[in-house]
């Protein structure tokens, strides 16, 4: 049995038709989040005559550095450290250290206080900013969920102009879905002379970190049983009348 109703304007320009007691709409959700992780790489490196005293160059300057960044907060597990040896004429050690931070403030203090208070002999990449896969899960089924929960309050709407209750959905389907970001590629830190030469180039981390801001969108189409609107209650209306 269809339900026949004469549509609104706004009904025939999005298609919208009440028909077979269904309703069928299209939603589009979209859900924008920054990202969650920051990093940021040190560098260091010494070159000497022994083995022992280039290690114990880099070790001093290692402890220092994994130091400061426990009394940040950080911790062990957001620390990541791996050493290279090269043995010539004379022996150099590299020892890369990984920090990631969940907070663009903090990776930014313990980054600027860690150049402050060491030499060039430790080099700084910039700080780049990363969505884990797990935010990543977690925001593509919000996203999921509000076009649906769009689709749904649409459909509510509908009913409630031409006098239908809505029911329950019927049909879910994810017609599209969409990410918009931009990567971003890990770079060394420049001179400060380079920098002071080419100011333009700068960007400062809180832009970097809107210039990262992930979008994701769905769209989706459902279709949702209607009802008879429930009128008010017989037993209560015919009481006022008797």
């Amino acid at each position: 049995m269809e339900l026949e109703t004469n549509a609104t304007p706004s009904q025939i320009e999005n298609k919208r038709w009440v028909k077979n007691r269904t309703i069928s709409v299209q939603a589009t959700g979209e859900v924008s989040w920054p990202p969650d992780l920051l990093q940021f790489n040190m560098m260091i490196s010494s070159t000497k005559d022994s083995f022992e005293a280039a290690q114990g160059s880099v070790k001093r300057r290692t402890d220092y550095i994994l130091q400061v960044l426990r009394n940040n907060g950080i911790k062990d597990h957001d620390v990541k450290c791996s050493t290279e040896i090269i043995r010539g004429e004379q022996t150099v050690v590299y020892t890369d250290i990984l920090v990631g931070c969940g907070s663009a403030a903090v990776c930014e203090q313990i980054r600027n206080k860690l150049m402050e208070k060491l030499d060039s002999s430790v080099q700084f990449s910039d700080v780049t900013c990363q969505h884990t896969l797990e935010a990543r899960a977690n925001k593509r089924q919000e996203v999921f969920k509000k076009a649906i929960s769009n689709a749904k309050a649409k459909a509510e709407s509908i009913a409630h102009t031409v006098g239908v209750q809505l029911g329950p959905a019927l049909e879910v389907v994810e017609l599209s879905e969409n990410v918009q970001e931009e990567p971003q590629a890990q770079t060394w830190n420049h001179p400060q002379a380079e920098r002071q030469s080419q100011p333009s180039h700068f960007v400062s981390l809180h832009q970097r970190v809107i210039n990262c801001t992930v979008t994701y969108t769905s769209r989706v189409s459902t279709i949702f049983e209607v009802q008879p609107l429930r009128t008010c209650q017989h037993k209560k209306c015919s009481n006022k009348h008797s």
